[in-house]
């Protein structure tokens, strides 16, 4: 047989939802022995029972005790309509032994456990684990059968916790002590956080035939509740007898705060528990609505949707509104747009709104939080705000075939007549050449100059807006002088061309476009290339690489080699040409070098000049180049027999390498003249280097370089011109050059710049002393949405794309 003594009750810890019981059964004195008598006590957290019951002769109960062989013993209990049945037996072949504590199972004739199966109302549970624990057993010498019985029995209903808790009495002469409360549970419902205390008193009642001892109440943890008055703690009660203890709550947070009011005794049990609930409210109450802004698709970098929450006040006492603003992982996805709710009182139903616009960061699911701070306990209000950002198409470059789009000398998009001083014409450049009608930003157009009577400039700028102080293309009288130029369309899709003195005929061709927005992307174009400066590098020069010039009439063709993965991405390069010594005055033409070559020019010359220009070349598999399809190539073809030197400064991809620049135009912006101390201190002598820092109004923290036009104003002697960016790990004074300039000419020339960690690039000075003139035609961003982390956060080191190894230029008609 397995017996302990002294078992020692679990601390019930868990937490359950307040629940109602009925007011315990009493009796007006204390009944007399011998005693017949069963109590229930019920766990309040037990999924089976709850309350306390005293079932005896004193309170009307009546008994049905059957004794059985073996010490069996089965006894009902019934009193208004509530039963309760207990069967019970010792191990097998064991009686009841007084003093002993029994392990219960619910299997009859086990060999280790007394059995016993408690029903209550005709329901049942598994009674184990639990114990009976005997003080009295007395039979009949006759028949061996019981004729008294007490016992008091711990049993779990199949739980981890002790579910029942009482006494047995049958012709007992052992008392036994019992006791209830008037509820098993209060709850105070909504109370206001701040506000008054409410309040409860719990009757407590001694039922059994001895006294019930009182401990000292308490909570089972601290919290908002307190004991206001208590008359149980420290005495002793009769059976019969009542005593009260008055619980007072006050919430200090909002929602639900639990607790227990415990009161030890000395019945079974050992403590009365009465479970207490509150729930905090404030009267400072709003509504939000929406209670989230999904903002769906948001093209990244891009000022997206907006959307709005009203805040309605809805509590009796006003809340008061700071300024609402943007937290979480995501925050730089979201902005507030408008804020009616900053300093805002709202009284019940008055409202205030915020307006929250998008601007996705990078690509993805992003997710942030919008914060309405209060003086509310719910401070600051929330409310979720996701995205899901895609690449746009807005800054990026598409190459076309270069095409005429205006010419004096033949009336085509201009008038047949030169261009006379301060002449304008405004040239429609969107649905011509290849542009599209709409949601074109700005184009990039070869501008050429001929048969002009004077020295003069030409300025390219928006059509609509007030002429800058810039100028696009210097010339001399009578050059025929050509110079890249990248400008934002103006009203009406057109640019303005402004001659400044003498008469001139003007020539322009398109060679491609940056987008304004998505247009592309809706018409089927897709997304553009961007920009990926590179190192500048010498591709070709003739002098070096062949020692003759390129014979008139012919192209070399050239192929670039930066990787697998940038070659198979490249659409164009951006480079750098220059003619040297031609034979006769003519015209470079720079194309992707499938004949035949396109009836544009790139770069004009004269005889004997060394003439630059700055050009973005398509670029094509070429399946008939000795070197095969894999690498990007492009063609130079010359009118005249002329050297001719290719430096590459760049390139554009698809739009899908990392860490790519997209365009944003600008009106010309002259940002450099050393003539007057602008930019430069003053007019850069021989072999002097200075540095030029981009002012604050033309950058912004994402760009990384600059699209300039970059003029040398009267060099004392022939000289050139470098330019590359300050403070860049890994980057010196290129090996190449940006413009050549004849002594005392005035001559222009489009270039492309990163700049430094501190919006600076520096400016060298080959031979004599030069004035240099610099306007800012648009600036290069780094696009979060292909951006790697060390570009991100600002990182301006070296470009990853290397120069590989090139094969042998090919020269062919």
């Amino acid at each position: 047989m397995r017996t302990f003594r002294g078992a020692v009750i679990g601390t019930i810890t868990a937490m359950v939802a307040v629940t109602a019981v009925a007011t315990p059964a009493g009796a007006a004195a204390a009944p007399a022995a011998p005693y017949t008598a069963l109590t229930v006590d019920g766990n309040p957290f037990s999924w089976w029972h709850q309350g306390s019951r005293v079932f005896d002769q004193a309170g009307g109960a009546a008994f049905t005790v059957t004794p059985g062989a073996g010490d069996a013993l089965n006894l009902r209990a019934d009193q208004a309509g509530d039963a309760w049945t207990f069967r019970m037996a010792p191990p097998s072949g064991e009686t009841w032994t007084a003093g002993t504590t029994y392990e219960l199972t619910g299997v009859e004739g086990a060999e280790d456990f007394a059995f016993i199966d408690v029903a209550h109302n005709g329901a049942t549970c598994t009674e184990t684990p639990g114990y009976l624990s005997v003080s009295e057993a007395t039979r009949d010498a006759g028949t061996d059968r019981l004729t008294s019985f007490a016992a008091y029995y711990v049993i779990s209903c199949g739980s981890s916790r002790h579910d029942l808790f009482g006494e047995i009495r049958w012709n007992s002469t052992v008392g036994y002590a019992a006791a209830g409360t008037d509820t098993m549970s209060h709850d105070f419902g909504d109370r206001l956080v701040g506000g008054p205390a409410a309040s409860r008193t719990i009757t407590v009642r001694s039922m059994g035939s001895d006294p019930v001892e009182y401990g000292t109440a308490r909570f089972d943890t601290p919290g908002a509740y307190s004991i206001t008055a208590d008359t149980c703690s420290g005495t002793t009660r009769a059976a019969g007898e009542t005593c009260t203890v008055t619980v007072s709550v006050r919430p200090t947070k909002l929602g639900g705060e639990w607790n227990l009011l415990v009161l030890p005794d000395n019945t079974v049990v050992g403590e009365r528990m009465v479970q207490l609930g509150v729930n905090g409210v404030d009267p400072r109450t709003v509504s939000v609505a929406p209670a989230s802004l999904a903002f769906g698709d948001q093209y990244i970098a891009e000022t997206g949707g907006t959307q709005s929450v009203t805040v309605t006040g809805t509590g009796d006492t006003p809340v008061t509104f700071g300024a609402a603003t943007i937290g979480g992982t995501d925050a730089s996805s979201f902005a507030v747009k408008a804020d009616t709710c900053k300093g805002a009182t709202l009284a019940k139903n008055q409202t205030c709104r915020v307006d929250v616009v998008a601007k996705a960061a990078g690509g993805g699911a992003r997710s942030a939080t919008l914060q309405l701070p209060n003086d509310s306990l719910t401070n600051p209000r929330t409310v979720p705000l996701t995205l899901n950002g895609v690449v746009g198409a807005t800054g990026t470059y598409y190459p076309l075939t270069p095409a005429r789009i205006m010419d004096t000398r033949t009336g085509n998009g201009a008038p047949k007549a030169k261009l006379g001083p301060n002449g304008t014409v405004n040239l429609q450049v969107t649905g011509r050449g290849g542009v599209p009608s709409a949601g074109v930003g700005a184009v990039v157009l070869n501008v050429t100059v001929a048969e002009p009577t004077a020295s003069s400039y030409l300025t390219v700028y928006p059509a609509g807006r007030a002429k800058p102080t810039a100028s696009s293309l210097n010339f001399g009288t009578g050059w025929v002088r050509s110079n890249s130029v990248t400008v934002a369309v103006g009203t009406g899709g057109k640019v303005a061309i402004t001659n400044h003195a003498g008469s001139t005929q003007a020539i322009v061709d398109v060679v491609g476009y940056y987008a304004s927005d998505n247009t592309p992307i809706m018409n089927g174009i897709g997304v553009g290339g961007q920009l990926q400066p590179v190192a500048p590098l010498r591709l070709f020069d003739s002098r070096s690489d062949w020692g003759s010039k390129l014979p008139a009439g012919d192209q070399v063709r050239l192929a670039v080699n930066y990787g697998p993965e940038a070659n198979a991405r490249m659409r164009a390069v951006v480079v750098n040409i220059t003619a040297v010594s031609p034979s006769a005055s003519g015209f470079l033409t720079a194309w992707n070098g499938e004949w035949p070559e396109p009836p544009t020019s790139t770069v004009n010359y004269a005889t004997g000049s060394v003439t630059p220009n700055l050009a973005v070349v398509p670029v094509r598999r070429c399946y008939d180049c000795p070197w095969g399809a894999e690498l990007p190539t492009f063609g130079v073809y010359t009118h005249k027999d002329s050297h001719v030197i290719v430096d590459i400064v760049g390139f554009i991809d698809d739009g899908g390498l990392a860490n790519g620049l997209r365009f944003d135009p600008k009106t010309p912006t002259r940002i450099v003249d050393s003539r007057i101390g602008q930019g430069l201190p003053t007019n850069p002598g021989p072999a002097v280097i200075g540095t030029v820092t981009t002012p604050g109004s033309v950058v912004t923290d994402s760009t990384r370089a600059l699209a300039l036009n970059v003029t040398a104003v009267s060099p004392t002697a022939s000289t050139y011109l470098k330019l590359w960016p300050n403070g860049v790990t890994g980057i010196d004074r290129p090996d190449v050059s940006n413009l050549n300039a004849a002594a005392g000419q005035t001559v222009a020339n489009a270039a492309v710049t990163l700049i430094g960690p501190t919006d600076a690039f520096n400016v060298y000075n080959h031979s004599g002393t030069t004035g240099v003139v610099a306007d800012v035609v648009g600036t290069y961003w780094l696009y979060p949405g292909t951006a790697s982390g060390s570009a991100v956060s600002g990182d301006t080191s070296r470009s990853p794309y290397r120069l590989g190894e090139l094969p042998t230029p090919d020269k062919g008609p």
